[in-house]
Formats: structure tokens, sequence, C-alpha cells
């Protein structure tokens, strides 16, 4: 009986040992989950404050302004404008009825 007594015990030493590298495991597991959730959090704010920032530098009106002060670029006068249109088409269709020129454009100065 003091053999089979000595058995268990040792058997519940060494569950009971199991039990807590299980416990202890369990809870740095949890740990590490929370701080990787933390930075999860961390990068979806930086990742919302990036794209707010892209769309501001982006903005039509910043750019006319960048392109106005610092480059000096101006809008062109409407008669200064030309609007070439590109036709595509197969070589056994017929040919347009006004020949394409390319885009050159002398330069005006006023």
């Amino acid at each position: 009986m003091t053999r089979l007594n000595l058995i268990l015990f040792f058997a519940l030493i060494f569950s009971s040992l199991g039990l807590v590298d299980a416990q202890h495991q369990a809870r740095k597991l949890y740990i590490e989950l929370e701080h990787l959730n933390q930075t999860e959090k961390q990068y979806n704010q930086e990742y919302g404050q990036l794209q707010l920032e892209q769309s501001t530098w982006a903005m039509h009106s910043r750019i006319e302004q960048i392109a106005t002060q610092q480059l000096q670029m101006q809008v062109p006068d409407a008669k200064r404008i030309q609007v070439v249109s590109l036709q595509a088409q197969p070589a056994s269709s017929k040919p347009a009825t006004a020949p394409v020129v390319p885009a050159v454009q002398s330069e005006v100065k006023p």
C-alpha cells in the first residue's frame, strides 16, 4: 500500500508541476497577445494618419498653389489650349476625314 501511495504522490506532484507550467505558458502567451493587439492599434492609427496626410498632399488646390508659387506656372489662356485626339483605326477601315496632326505647338510669348 505504501508503494502505491508513493507512486500516486509522485504522479500528483508531476501533474501539479505540469499544471503550473501550462498556466505560466498561457499567461506568457496572453501577455504577448495583448502586446501584439496594442501594436496593431498603433499601426492602424498611424496608417489612418498617413492616409490623411497623403490626401492633404494630393489635394488639387495644394498642387496648384505649389505650381503657381514655387514653379511659377500659370494656367494657359483659352486660345493657347489645343485639344488633340488620337483615333485608333484598324488597318482595313477607311481613313479619317481629317488627318491627325502631331501635337507640336510653338511657344507663344506674351
